[in-house]
């Protein structure tokens, strides 16, 4: 019960944790922190490739309570002139798979499986939460949770800070961005807050 709870709170995060001319790569490291301890960090790589933008955002997690719990998440997504094609997100437990969520773009709008369940998502998706790390909101605009493929609406609180209410929850999240990457985040849930901030960021540019 738990496990079931921290890795919830994580995947708000993950989920809820473009069009680009030049080659680019950037990284991004972030601190998680729940219940006044440090549990882990998240990893996340954009990749800008001619048309294609490559983002792709792994976590890992270690919270000691009465005993040691462990999750993994691993999330990658492709956008191509501003639109989304596909994504992929994975979760794992004690080491091993525990679920799977794929989507995939077709004539329709999206092909959503999640473990095996298949549901349409009729839309085009120019924003997800893949695109929240290195890329500021417009206030106004639609946000979809790769998750779920539920959207909602980024509100702006003031300059530079959004809030994005979880179609799940109703919970109002918090995101801080600094020169249109993401400084901060405040993730609420009734068990704990999740505060993520940015630790670290490089860009290149390959020769």
């Amino acid at each position: 019960m738990i496990f079931q709870k921290i890795k919830f709170l994580i995947f708000l995060l993950l989920c809820g944790l473009s069009c680009f001319a030049q080659d680019q790569h950037k990284l991004a490291v972030y601190n998680i922190r729940a219940m006044g301890m440090n549990i882990g960090t998240i990893t996340v790589q954009e990749k800008i490739e001619g048309e294609n933008l490559f983002v792709e955002a792994t976590s890992d997690v270690e919270v000691c309570l009465i005993f040691k719990i462990r999750a993994k998440y691993m999330q990658s997504s492709r956008y191509r002139n501003g639109v989304l094609q596909e994504s992929l997100l994975k979760t794992y437990k004690r080491g091993k798979l525990n679920s799977t969520t794929r989507l995939a773009i077709n004539d329709n709008g999206y092909i959503m499986d999640k473990d095996g369940k298949i549901s349409q998502i009729n839309d085009v998706i120019n924003y997800s939460g893949s695109s929240l790390w290195f890329h500021e909101p417009k206030e106004g605009a639609s946000m979809y949770f790769e998750i779920s493929g539920e959207k909602a609406i980024v509100k702006l609180i003031s300059p530079h800070k959004y809030s994005i209410k979880h179609p799940n929850n109703g919970n109002k999240n918090e995101y801080t961005f600094k020169k249109g990457i993401l400084k901060n985040a405040l993730i609420k849930h009734s068990l704990a807050n999740v505060y993520l901030s940015l630790q670290e960021v490089t860009e290149s540019v390959p020769n």
